[in-house]
């Protein structure tokens, strides 16, 4: 049985045990062959916009076993998805503001039984915050390195419209600091933020560079 890398050991740790799970643009489906080899998750929905990454995946189905509990769809995002196909959705290593996009095109997702595992590979604030306005409310938030690289990965609910965020929300999400990976984490933020603090310098934008700098300072003190 093959080992999960750190990013999709995140999302694998954050699905619940024992629901229906759908893997949107799953790739060689992984992670959710892995779910159903440890006994997680009773069955599985393998999704991708292309055709060639299913057909790895079918492979793998079969030669892994569990050709019965995964099914494999050609689809872009959910549009193909059907609320009873799962209750646990998960979209990883994509950007931030393509996830936003697939989770407003299933409006299905406001159930309260249905639970988001999101991992953005960018704009993780513009996710957060698009997010926030759909009523859509972060439950835990997870950091992990993978190739040298730090990642957030975060669960997420429909709890209706008027969610209270802090000022770091954008940027930190629920991440609750200490550990070496949250660390890493905040420092590639920093690194982001830091460079548009610059850019809006040399823009003369003095309001905008002001709101970067606090921004930077509440999270140097809290999480480095």
């Amino acid at each position: 049985m093959f080992q999960l890398r750190p990013r999709l050991a995140l999302c694998a740790g954050l699905a619940r045990p024992g629901r229906p799970l759908a893997d949107i643009g799953t790739d060689h489906a992984y992670l959710p062959i892995w779910l159903l080899k440890t006994g997680k998750i009773p069955r599985a929905l393998a999704c991708d916009l292309n055709p060639g990454p299913l057909e790895a995946a079918r492979r793998h189905a079969l030669r892994y076993g569990v050709g019965e509990e995964l099914r494999l769809l050609l689809s872009d995002g959910l549009c193909k998805v059907a609320p009873e196909d799962a209750d646990d959705i998960v979209v990883a290593g994509m950007g931030g503001e393509l996830i936003l996009r697939i989770v407003e095109e299933a409006p299905w997702l406001c159930r309260p039984e249905k639970r988001l595992v999101l991992q953005p590979m960018s704009a993780a604030d513009k996710l957060r915050l698009g997010l926030r306005d759909l009523g859509f409310q972060i439950l835990e938030e997870r950091a992990v390195v993978d190739g040298g690289k730090p990642y957030a990965g975060f669960t997420a609910a429909y709890a209706g419209r008027g969610i209270e965020t802090s000022l770091l929300y954008p940027w930190m999400g629920k991440l609750s600091p200490g550990g070496a990976h949250v660390e890493a984490y905040a420092a590639k933020v920093l690194a982001g933020l830091q460079k548009q603090c610059i850019g809006a310098a040399r823009q003369g934008h003095g309001e905008e560079q002001a709101r970067l700098r606090e921004v930077i300072s509440n999270i140097s003190d809290t999480y480095l």
